[in-house]
């Protein structure tokens, strides 16, 4: 089952630059909890598909044109993985490319992400899932 986790996450993911947040909203359970970092714009927690369909166009009204450039994706169990991402946009009120990096511990039942957590950085998600470098 953990195999198949990494690839649902993973098509996910990298699906963002051919369908936008609706890669990622196929891959959600209609009940999930997306969990925004508390640096984000819009921290807070998110439910359902609708609520991270809001969290990411929130995030379309300042940044445009974001794609993911890579994901790294650490199998940690039967239930959980971290998808570690970087991804870039463009910030037009300040004319430049924005590069992105975080990380999402993701959990999974039934092949659908039930709660999606965002961290800034790999640390941050390997911790929050009780685990080291």
């Amino acid at each position: 089952m953990s195999q198949e986790n990494v690839e649902l996450v993973r098509r996910s993911v990298l699906g963002w630059n051919d369908h936008g947040v609706e890669a990622l909203v196929e891959s959600l359970d209609p009940e999930v909890e997306f969990h925004a970092p508390r640096e984000s714009m819009n921290p807070g927690i998110y439910r359902g598909p609708d609520g991270v369909r809001e969290y990411f166009s929130r995030l379309s009204d300042v940044l445009e044109g974001q794609r993911v450039e890579s994901v790294d994706v650490i199998d940690i169990d039967d239930r959980r993985v971290i998808a570690v991402v970087k991804g870039f946009a463009k910030a037009p009120h300040f004319e430049a490319e924005v590069e992105m990096n975080w990380a999402w511990l993701i959990t999974v039942k039934d092949g659908l992400a039930t709660r999606v957590e965002t961290f800034t950085d790999r640390r941050q998600a390997l911790e929050a899932a009780r685990l080291s470098e």
